[in-house]
């Protein structure tokens, strides 16, 4: 059977343009990502998990007023980067959300917020073994209610703009507050949640 020979010069002009093609493109990629994200253009990117769709408004409302303020663990995906309670208030699904930020401010590392049922507050607990404190110790003997605006040492916790979808979804932005959009909603006058418990 034939086998065609090429010669070693031809055969480094066909690496050499598969290199120059895949460059080509990855650069095109990139500069498109770039602008995408930029949100300049009728195409627009999120990098990274900048917005949170914490799923249907009424179920989460009708969960917090029988179990208390609902705990995401991780909203970022990398690793406690992002914890964060969800509460909501009065009967209305689309209206009175407060998502706050599971770490206090001040918190030492492994410090998060625990939603105690019997106090009705948000208190500050660790969750490892370290620093002299055991799991589930208190860290600091501060509070704060279910919206994060009073903490018993005069601090408030960081509240995250939301907003209800035309679908129903609770969508929660955790941009800082340069890139927030401005249909964002905050709490208005809010009461204690019904019999909530711990998440």
């Amino acid at each position: 059977m034939p086998v065609e020979q090429r010669s070693g010069s031809s055969q480094i002009r066909a690496v050499t343009f598969g290199l120059v093609a895949l460059i080509v493109a990855v650069s095109g990629l990139w500069a498109f990502v770039a602008w995408a994200g930029r949100g300049d253009g009728p195409v627009q990117l999120r990098l990274g998990d900048d917005v949170f769709n914490a799923g249907q408004a009424e179920r989460l409302s009708a969960q917090i007023a029988s179990e208390g303020p609902l705990l995401f663990s991780d909203v970022s995906g990398r690793g406690q980067v992002q914890p964060i309670y969800v509460a909501h208030f009065g009967d209305d699904p689309r209206l009175q959300w407060s998502p706050v930020s599971a770490v206090a401010p001040g918190a030492s590392e492994g410090c998060f917020l625990v939603w105690s049922a019997e106090r009705n507050l948000y208190e500050e607990r660790a969750n490892v073994d370290g620093a002299g404190r055991q799991v589930g110790e208190l860290c600091r003997d501060v509070t704060w209610s279910a919206d994060g605006s009073s903490g018993s040492d005069g601090s408030t916790l960081e509240v995250f703009p939301w907003r209800v979808d035309t679908e129903g979804n609770l969508v929660i932005d955790l941009r800082p507050p340069e890139g927030q959009s401005t249909n964002t909603s905050t709490p208005s006058t809010p009461s204690t949640p019904s019999t909530p418990s711990t998440p």
